[in-house]
């Protein structure tokens, strides 16, 4: 295959692995990091794939695939077919490893069987997973990135991934779905939310005769809910706190976040405060959205 067939690839990634080492997880996240992700495509189907994905390359050319290998035999196909992928540019190989103790505990905790295992070759686990490192060997002495994920929580193994994804193609990540619900207590909280506030301790506009029909959402309402010292002060704190929270939720993977913000009836408080809230969230790194939930009701 000439070099040119893959011309239109920004970048490929081919991804190989012992089992267990959390080779599905790197894929998942490309994928949300835009990547066309191919989940264990054939080894001979990837010359046909790269033909083929130069009919759309808008569409691959950013690609992950994830290979079939579990055999020296297919080891030595993917060696001849990275010969002629070879291209510096965009094609990178990426190698996830993990110690056999922890890949025993994984396969024990999850109670899946390990693809590898051979009842004819393997008198146990252990068996099936040495022999798949040796298999894959020549491969990880190939890779660009080598990932040991023994120590690795999936939210470390995401990170992993997002970091080396930036680094080699100054590819950023998505910006974060930072969405304010208002609703009413009466109504339920949204089963969704991952922060619930309750501001029914602020003064209530349904008491109030001529905004008793109206919404958070005018002037008037907004400005009776906000005439307390104490609702200032509440939006600026529960501001800060969000502020210290926002990073820390996306450092931990959240690609959106829920907040609930609650009054009685969903129609008022909620409302100005859900609508006040979302102006405080910096736009770079967050898309902010605002749902009002029971404002009709």
């Amino acid at each position: 295959m000439a070099k040119s067939r893959i011309s239109h690839l920004s970048s490929i990634i081919l991804i190989a692995g012992v089992s267990g080492a959390g080779k599905s997880t790197a894929l998942h996240t490309l994928s949300d990091l835009g990547f066309y992700a191919i989940d264990n495509l054939p080894l001979l189907l990837v010359p046909n794939f790269v033909q083929f994905s130069s009919r759309d390359p808008s569409k691959y050319q950013h690609t992950a695939l994830l290979l079939d290998i579990d055999s020296k035999e297919k080891l030595e196909q993917l060696l001849q077919l990275i010969k002629k992928l070879k291209n510096p540019k965009s094609l990178k190989l990426m190698f996830f490893d993990c110690a056999k103790e922890t890949i025993i505990k994984r396969y024990s905790e999850t109670r899946r069987p390990h693809p590898g295992f051979n009842p004819a070759q393997d008198k146990n686990l252990q068996d099936a997973i040495l022999r798949e490192k040796e298999i894959l060997t020549p491969f990880k002495e190939k890779a660009n990135i080598l990932l040991d994920t023994t120590h690795y929580t999936v939210h470390d193994l995401r990170r992993e991934v997002k970091e080396f994804v930036k680094t080699l193609y100054n590819k950023k990540a998505h910006d974060v779905r930072v969405n304010f619900v208002s609703f009413g207590f009466k109504h339920g909280i949204p089963i969704d939310c991952d922060l619930v506030m309750d501001v029914r301790f602020l003064p209530n506009p349904h008491f109030i005769t001529e905004l008793r029909e109206k919404t958070g959402l005018e002037r008037r309402v907004s400005s009776y809910v906000f005439k307390t010292k104490a609702a200032k002060e509440f939006l600026d704190k529960f501001t800060e706190l969000l502020l210290l929270l926002l990073p820390q939720y996306v450092f931990e993977g959240k690609s959106y976040l829920n907040i609930g913000i609650g009054c009685t009836g969903g129609k008022h408080r909620s409302v100005a405060i859900a609508e006040k809230l979302a102006k405080k969230v910096p736009k770079i790194g967050y898309l902010v959205s605002v749902t009002h939930r029971d404002i009709n009701k």
